[in-house]
């Protein structure tokens, strides 16, 4: 009976894996590399005997694709650069210091910018065809509001959303399908020189998109791992394994094309066996994206049929959860949100927040 929790609780929530997974797409990610990630991910789940999946996160998927303004390869050296320091600082064990001295109030405002930054983009996706994105958006809000449970409640206004927004295209006619270009999905090695490795982790945009990723995955880690093994596994939390696993899948997915892989919050954390739950989530999911599926689902989907998860996901999730946390410190949490939102930066949000916190300090 405990072997078929944890394969329903990994099968259930693949919708909503699946669904951020289109989010990618249309932030212009590779599905097929980003499944290489997926399974180094699974593999050191079981090393660290971790609870918390890495999986598609759209708050970090946003973030490095707003900050890149869209350039593939940009996002990819982006991906990799943020993996490959995530994980060395989890390595060092740093980040319990990184957390004590940024305070909970500042984690909370960047969390709280993300939030609005999803909220804006869903909002310029609806506006290239707002039929369609009412839909999506009304569906996702009615069923997440009549479905008890929080965590169901969002893989069901997933699905009904994405359902709503098919049948809306359908009967419009036109619309503009989730794609992935066919170049992006060759899995081929993104450094092809040193000379293209120098230029791109040179780049302003994409230091900018690193350090933002970073500072984001900075709160992630501490917050959806701990609900993760704390709330729902009933274990220590340990942010250090977190980041360790998320840097170097991030480092593999973002070698071939793919996108970062995050910190989620997972229903297979819930299960009896969570460590075995996860994996399986994991391993699936890596399997679908290898064998290309998800872009050939992806062609029948209306991109704003997405806009419904995204509003749900930040209105109702993500900014309600991290709001009273912000107000523990309501200036400096506010000046993280606000600067995070405005510039699409958790980095400057934090770096402006602290700069604030000092202000106030030493003006007693």
């Amino acid at each position: 009976m405990e072997l078929l929790q944890n394969i329903m609780a990994a099968v259930f929530y693949l919708g909503d894996t699946f669904g951020e997974g289109l989010v990618a797409l249309s932030l212009g990610f590779a599905a097929k590399a980003t499944g290489i990630g997926f399974l180094v991910g699974a593999f050191f789940m079981i090393i660290f005997q971790s609870v918390t999946p890495v999986s598609f996160q759209v708050e970090g998927l946003t973030v490095v694709s707003r900050r890149n303004n869209g350039d593939w390869r940009g996002m990819c050296y982006t991906v990799m650069l943020a993996g490959l320091i995530g994980a060395l600082l989890g390595a060092m064990g740093v980040y319990g210091a990184i957390v004590n001295f940024i305070g909970e109030a500042i984690q909370g405002g960047m969390m709280v910018g993300a939030g609005l930054i999803l909220a804006i983009v869903s909002f310029e996706m609806l506006k290239e065809n707002w039929k369609i994105g009412i839909v999506s958006a009304g569906v996702a809000y009615i069923l997440f509001i009549f479905v008890p449970s929080p965590d169901w409640g969002l893989i069901i206004a997933l699905a009904g959303s994405v359902i709503a927004g098919i049948i809306m295209g359908r009967i419009l006619g036109e619309f503009e399908p989730v794609v992935s270009k066919p170049e992006i999905e060759k899995v081929v090695l993104i450094p092809r020189s040193f000379k293209d490795i120098k230029f791109y982790v040179t780049k302003p945009e994409v230091i900018r998109a690193t350090l933002a990723i970073l500072a984001l995955r900075t709160g992630t880690s501490i917050a959806y791992g701990g609900i993760d093994s704390e709330l729902l596994a009933k274990v220590p939390a340990n942010p250090d394994a977190v980041n360790i696993t998320s840097g170097i899948a991030s480092f593999f997915s973002g070698m071939f094309g793919g996108a970062n892989v995050e910190p989620i919050i997972s229903a297979t954390a819930g299960a009896p066996n969570p460590v075995l739950s996860g994996v399986l989530l994991l391993v699936l999911m890596g399997v679908i994206l290898l064998c290309g599926l998800l872009p050939k689902v992806g062609k029948w989907v209306p991109t704003q049929s997405v806009v419904g998860f995204l509003l749900v996901l930040s209105t109702m999730i993500i900014i309600p959860e991290n709001l009273p946390v912000l107000l523990k410190d309501p200036v400096t949490g506010a000046v993280a949100a606000g600067v995070t939102a405005a510039a699409i930066d958790p980095f400057l949000g934090m770096v402006v927040a602290l700069i604030v916190r000092a202000f106030i300090g030493m003006a007693g």
